[in-house]
């Protein structure tokens, strides 16, 4: 039976908070707060956000190298319990592209090593590693003279291929890239962009693509959710979202991102959040009352102040956290 369209990761009220030091105390960051987000098996969640909204925060969430607070998740029908360390097994179906090519590999070992080590943890024979090894690499675009090469012997274009076979290795169900472009310069972006696009029909894979450049995550992604300061605010397919945003912050995202064409500016005129009280991000140690993002919002009503936004479903996968909607009535934006 095709499974293609089902669930396959369910987030429940997820929260993450650390204990940090600030201003000589201890304080509490709400890194992430109470998230709940669905992807369904096959296809791209894109998670885009300014720096320190909780997006990489939250991919640990995911994979199990941060545990929870508070939250359930489901993961292909059964619930893994977030609080607590995974069992190797449980990590097989999940596993994790990371920013910097370099720095996620050993540069003591070969790219074989490299990409075989999930596989002899998991207890695997000589002979079946390096079976897996040469049809993973083959897969990723690297040949196989390659596997006695050292991460310094390759280009970063290379070495994130590296990491990408070896999250492959286990032949996982999702796979969650956090910023696994953003090092790459732009033509090797769109060679790893396509390679990852046929991975995932070739493997059936399910990604969670965490990034801030939104053009590379519109195209790339299936559905999109906006996060600001550990909060989802927007979530939709993206061809919805990106062409008809409707929170305040996700407007003023897409505002902002340049147009690919040289005789035009920006698509919009950006909205202006100078004339707010406080047009900086706020710390998430301290963040405003009601709306977390109701201090940089042009909008802004007093009932903002007081009361934190719920959901507002607005169809089928789409949603919006913001006082300007209702459930019997959708509004639009003031312009």
């Amino acid at each position: 039976m095709d499974d293609k369209g089902k669930e396959l990761l369910e987030l429940l009220g997820v929260s993450k908070t650390f204990h940090v030091r600030a201003g000589g105390r201890r304080a509490r960051l709400s890194a992430v707060d109470a998230v709940s987000l669905s992807v369904r098996q096959g296809r791209t969640l894109g998670i885009v956000g300014e720096s320190g909204c909780g997006k990489s925060t939250l991919a640990r969430v995911i994979v199990g190298l941060h545990l929870t607070d508070d939250g359930e998740m489901i993961f292909d029908g059964k619930q893994v319990l977030t609080h607590r360390r995974r069992s190797t097994d449980e990590f097989k179906q999940m596993q994790m592209v990371f920013q910097d090519p370099s720095s996620a590999l050993n540069p003591r070992a070969t790219i074989s090593e490299s990409i075989g080590f999930p596989l002899q943890v998991q207890g695997a024979s000589k002979a079946a590693i390096d079976e897996r090894v040469a049809t993973v690499m083959s897969d990723v675009g690297l040949p196989a003279s390659y596997a006695s090469r050292y991460p310094h012997q390759l280009s970063g274009g290379q070495r994130q291929r590296v990491n990408i076979a070896r999250a492959l290795a286990l032949q996982p169900k999702l796979v969650v890239l956090d910023e696994a472009v953003s090092a790459l310069d732009k033509s090797i972006q769109a060679q790893v962009l396509n390679l990852l696009t046929d991975l995932q029909e070739e493997y059936g894979l399910t990604y969670v693509f965490i990034s801030h450049d939104l053009n590379v995550v519109r195209y790339i992604s299936d559905d999109v959710a906006v996060m600001y300061l550990g909060q989802v605010v927007e979530r939709g397919s993206a061809q919805e979202l990106y062409d008809n945003p409707k929170h305040p912050y996700t407007q003023l995202l897409l505002s902002s991102v340049p147009t690919l064409d040289p005789t035009e500016s920006t698509r919009d005129e950006p909205i202006d959040d100078s004339s707010t009280k406080d047009s900086e991000i706020p710390s998430p140690i301290d963040p405003p009352s009601g709306c977390r993002f109701r201090t940089r919002c042009p909008f802004a009503m007093d009932i903002c102040a007081e009361l934190a936004p719920a959901q507002i479903h607005l169809g089928e996968g789409r949603s919006v956290a913001c006082h300007l909607y209702s459930e019997s009535e959708v509004q639009a934006v003031p312009a």
